[in-house]
């Protein structure tokens, strides 16, 4: 049964991402990387940097769709909340390479921008999602006396 839409939306957004992360770095990015003049060790450096990203988007994904199926508890909220830190951190670092890189054209990472506040958004809503509580019987047993 599943427990928190929020993780299950954003769990499955996360390994979409690393599935189609892959298939542009083989699809054309690793192709292109053939085609340069960067030499070989920076070649794998960047190869094994790209599958972490991927790897990465795969345990969270995994995580969260876990979470989403459980109860919700307070460790749940916390691995949400250090998944929300991560995109965060991970925005930051992409929007301070490009404004240092590419001449401060935040324009070219609007779509990274949008899904990733998009994704953070949607955790911070599961965490804020409230426990259906079970109604309580109230069973009044009739007093002895004597």
């Amino acid at each position: 049964m599943i427990r928190n839409y929020f993780y299950l939306v954003v769990g499955v957004l996360c390994l979409l991402s690393a599935v189609t992360h892959e298939m542009n770095g083989f699809a054309a990015v690793f192709p292109a990387l053939s085609n340069t003049n960067i030499d070989a060790e920076s070649r794998v450096t960047f190869n094994y940097l790209w599958h972490i990203i991927a790897t990465e988007n795969i345990v969270m994904g995994i995580a969260l769709v876990l979470m989403a199926l459980r109860k919700n508890d307070n460790a749940g909220k916390y691995i949400a909340q250090f998944v929300m830190a991560l995109l965060a951190v991970r925005w930051a670092s992409i929007a301070f390479s490009t404004l240092t890189s590419d001449g401060g054209n935040l324009t070219k990472i609007l779509p990274e921008s949008i899904i990733m506040w998009l994704l953070i958004f949607l955790l911070w809503l599961g965490i804020r999602k409230k426990r259906k509580n079970k109604k309580k019987i109230n069973v009044h047993l009739p007093l002895k006396k004597g």
